[in-house]
């Protein structure tokens, strides 16, 4: 679900609107026999008070009736919308976050301590309200997936091989990162303006190379149960990984 934007109805235009509704119930009532639609006029009016709610700069609110999504104001402002409506207020401003430190291993099994940092803004409300159940937690799981599966493609060192590693590479590496996990992001309505790896550290552990090459098969299989991923997206992955089994010793 993507947002569907609306302007809203002013809600400075329904005070008129209600003005002129409760003078109206007040004429009615000074007519004879005309209570009973003075009373109804006057229970509307009050019904409508309801109605009216506030959108902060910032923010963007999610409009729904009776359980079904109406439309999205991403404007601040003073607005009325169905008194039976429910609203969503969802923040669009920039969100820092600081995931881990977690420790994990690299591709030659070295044990290291990492953490990332984030920096990141709603840009489809909707969908990322709809999509996750909460947006910050599902954004730092996100997050900390996405860079552990990074860091296992990557060897620590690169012992003059010419091949990239995470203590010697950490442009490539974080450039790796943030391209992968935009993209992960963007397909629930958040937009990525930054992600780096705030520390990979070295523990000075290797893991053995059994568990390593067990690990590899079991990502080779959790690839071809992604369906967000096209078979060429797979294909590719699956090559990276068995790049792993092939220099595992």
């Amino acid at each position: 679900m993507t947002d569907k934007n609306i302007k809203g109805i002013s809600g400075y235009i329904m005070i008129i609107v209600q003005a002129v509704l409760f003078g109206a119930a007040g004429y009615v009532l000074s007519l004879p026999d005309l209570g009973a639609i003075s009373m109804l006029l006057l229970f509307v009016d009050v019904v409508l008070l309801r109605g009216y709610f506030i959108v902060s700069e910032g923010n963007a609110a999610l409009l729904s009736l009776l359980g079904k999504y109406k439309g999205t104001i991403n404007k601040s402002g003073f607005y009325w919308y169905h008194p039976f409506r429910s609203i969503q207020k969802i923040s669009l401003k920039d969100e820092v976050q600081m995931v881990g430190p977690w420790d994990t291993f690299a591709k030659d099994g070295v044990q290291l301590e990492m953490s990332v940092e984030l920096r990141w803004k709603v840009a489809d409300a909707a969908n990322a309200y709809y999509g996750m159940s909460d947006i910050k937690d599902s954004v730092l799981s996100i997050a900390k997936e996405t860079a552990q599966t990074l860091i296992e493609m990557y060897p620590y060192e690169d012992f003059g091989e010419e091949r990239v590693s995470l203590r010697l590479h950490s442009t490539t590496v974080n450039h790796a990162y943030a391209t992968a996990l935009k993209k992960k992001l963007e397909e629930v309505g958040v937009h990525l303006e930054s992600a780096r790896f705030n520390s990979i550290r070295s523990l000075g552990k290797k893991r053995a190379a059994n568990e390593a090459v067990a690990i590899a098969h079991q990502m080779i299989q959790e690839v071809d149960q992604v369906n967000q991923l096209t078979d060429s997206e797979k294909a590719g992955m699956k090559l990276q990984l068995m790049s792993l089994l092939m220099t595992e010793k």
